[in-house]
């Protein structure tokens, strides 16, 4: 998984005794959204509280390019949201991000795809999904500037960025036209319930709404319930995601000395992206089929556009990591 270990009832502080089945908060618990809004200095109507952070991803996508739109968007980057807005006929066209280049942007190629393509919508990741670099400052700016300039939207999924100390806070506070994604499905550690938002302007959560209202409508009261009490533990539990991903960095840094393989090392978060090694497998696939043999589970580099790489999480407690990390060693040394 690419999520820390799962929370408790007690790291939540909720007791589950007290689920309330039958309560009902449309659109979402308003404590949750002005709980957000504080944080950032957010309006509460330009919170949009979904199903998930896929499922935020997909009712603004859906919303801002909708059937025959086109979307532009990173490879190697997270191919699942663009696969899930292929339901309503977008266009999707990709840029690259290049190993060579540490996974930098290239704002020139970025922005001329965009023009090229006339794209009414572009996605990005930040953390980058999947080899865990940080947009700069400079990328930033770039991309506040290509909405201006090209009219264009753009949502980035943040669902890594709490990771970072101190939290840069969401893109979303730079420009109107960005959306920033984000949820309790990463380092908070409470994944299985399914919670996650997207921050914008109050007119395109408006927009975004019409999508979730006909998706879901609302989440389960439950899960409501949950993602209140983990808001009330937001610090803590990002705080514990951190510790995970700090304490697994450092044993795969570790393992590293011995098993040199080639990547761009990570700002943050529990995901790294090293190419194959040679003679370990023709791609990504082969490997992780060799290390299905021992136990362990890699997840290819196809799935995130690049065949001869593979994704591989760290953020297991160390005493299921060390023996993955084992067991990788000896997938490689044979």
């Amino acid at each position: 998984m690419s999520a820390v270990p799962a929370a408790s009832w007690e790291d939540i502080e909720f007791d589950p005794a007290t689920l309330d089945l039958f309560e009902f908060t449309p659109y979402g618990p308003t404590e949750v959204m002005e709980s957000l809004a504080s944080n950032w200095q957010l309006d509460p109507e330009g919170i949009l509280l979904a199903s998930g952070a896929s499922h935020a991803h997909f009712c603004f996508g859906a919303a801002l390019a909708g059937p025959g739109g086109t979307v532009v968007h990173e490879v190697p980057g997270y191919l699942p949201i663009v696969d899930a807005l292929s339901v309503v006929g977008v266009n999707a066209v990709p840029f690259e991000r290049k190993f060579e280049d540490g996974y930098r942007i290239d704002l020139e190629l970025m922005a001329r795809t965009i023009h090229q393509h006339e794209a009414q919508l572009l996605l990005l990741t930040n953390l980058h999904n999947p080899s865990g670099v940080k947009l700069t400052h400079e990328e930033e700016q770039g991309i506040v500037s290509i909405c201006e300039e090209e009219d264009c939207h753009v949502v980035v999924d943040e669902m890594y960025r709490p990771f970072l100390d101190p939290d840069p806070g969401p893109l979303s506070t730079r420009h109107p036209s960005i959306v920033s994604i984000g949820g309790l499905n990463k380092v908070h550690g409470v994944s299985q319930i399914r919670f996650g938002w997207g921050f914008a302007t109050a007119e395109l959560v408006e927009r975004a709404r019409r999508v979730l209202d006909s998706t879901t409508l609302h989440n389960s009261c439950l899960t409501d319930q949950v993602a209140r009490a983990a808001m009330r533990n937001y610090e803590s539990l990002r705080q514990r995601g951190r510790k995970f991903a700090r304490d697994g960095w450092q044993a795969f840094s570790n393992w590293l000395e011995d098993h040199p393989m080639s990547l761009v090392v990570p700002d943050g978060g529990l995901v790294c992206f090293p190419r194959v090694p040679p003679g370990a497998g023709a791609d990504g696939e082969e490997l992780r089929q060799k290390c299905l043999k021992e136990g362990l589970n890699l997840t290819p580099g196809y799935l995130f556009g690049v065949a001869d790489h593979v994704r591989i999480g760290f953020g297991l407690p160390l005493e299921q990591l060390r023996p993955a990390l084992e067991a990788l060693g000896r997938v490689l040394d044979r």
